[in-house]
């Protein structure tokens, strides 16, 4: 049989959001985990947050903070979700062209840090204008983005989100459209398994979609949604991992951890989480 291995895994650091950092890598490391996904919002790391100089030292620093305690980074995840000033596919030029540049800052960042992709998201449009405007604003932006990816040599993931979070890319339908549109080798497919379930979809559909293409993994518990830690909900995560070790996924898996009923105390999260890791059967 077929199976993953447990140094695949890694914690997204998004729920350690009122701890510092230094607390949340000790933690993960802690838990006998190798790879990190960090969350780039304040206070742990926001570009908006410093000088260039200051931010310059502050990547370094934690590239440093990984290196001590023998972590690395598998994405470094931008915050870019509908709470933060950030929208590729805004409708005010101001704020997509101000979103643009901090993606471009965030690539030479990924760079820095060593990680293997950055996550980028196709941001969203208004509720009250025709999608395909906001689709035609998110493709433009991202070729630019991708653009200077492939200049840097950094390679670049997107997911498909939930249809509350994006009017843009919510099913691997429209995930698979907006890749292809862009068209550029520096950005693949992130199969995140809570908008995949809220979508009635499954992970051999990605197979069948994507190929060689499922470049990275979001998986969490939910009922289907809620971005719970792995068991604490109803979600067939076991079928997720078996398709993913049938078809040889040797890539990084984040677990997102990403509720606000951890954030109290998000370190049994995370050893719950290598718990359960450490007893599921697809897992060596």
């Amino acid at each position: 049989m077929k199976k993953l291995e447990f140094n695949q895994f890694g914690i997204m650091t998004v729920h350690f959001i009122q701890y510092t950092l230094a607390y949340c890598l000790d933690s993960i490391a802690a838990n006998g985990f190798r790879t990190v996904d960090l969350w780039g919002g304040s206070p742990h790391y926001c570009d908006d947050d410093y000088s260039p100089a200051d931010k310059r030292a502050r990547v370094r620093e934690i590239r440093k903070m990984l290196d001590v305690r023998g972590l690395e980074m598998s994405v470094f995840t931008p915050e870019q979700m509908c709470l933060y000033p950030i929208n590729i596919a805004a409708r005010e030029d101001y704020i997509r062209e101000r979103s643009i540049k901090s993606m471009v800052g965030y690539l030479e960042d990924t760079a820095e840090f060593g990680a293997r992709y950055m996550f980028l998201l196709p941001g969203w449009g208004y509720l009250n204008e025709p999608a395909s405007e906001a689709w035609k604003r998110s493709c433009d932006s991202i070729r630019k983005i991708a653009n200077r990816a492939e200049q840097l040599g950094v390679k670049m993931v997107m997911e498909q989100l939930q249809p509350y979070e994006s009017t843009i890319v919510y099913n691997k339908q429209t995930l698979q459209q907006m890749i292809e549109e862009v068209d550029s080798k520096n950005l693949e497919c992130c199969v995140d398994c809570i908008a995949m379930a809220v979508a009635g979809e499954n992970v051999e559909e990605y197979y069948e979609t994507f190929g060689s293409k499922v470049s990275h993994v979001h998986i969490a518990d939910g009922f289907p949604a809620g971005h719970l830690c792995v068991g604490d909900g109803e979600n067939p995560l076991n079928d997720y991992l078996g398709t993913f070790a049938k078809h040889d996924y040797a890539g990084a898996i984040t677990l997102e951890i990403n509720n606000s009923i951890y954030f109290a105390d998000p370190d049994a999260s995370v050893r719950k989480a290598a718990a359960w890791l450490n007893q599921n059967p697809w897992i060596e």
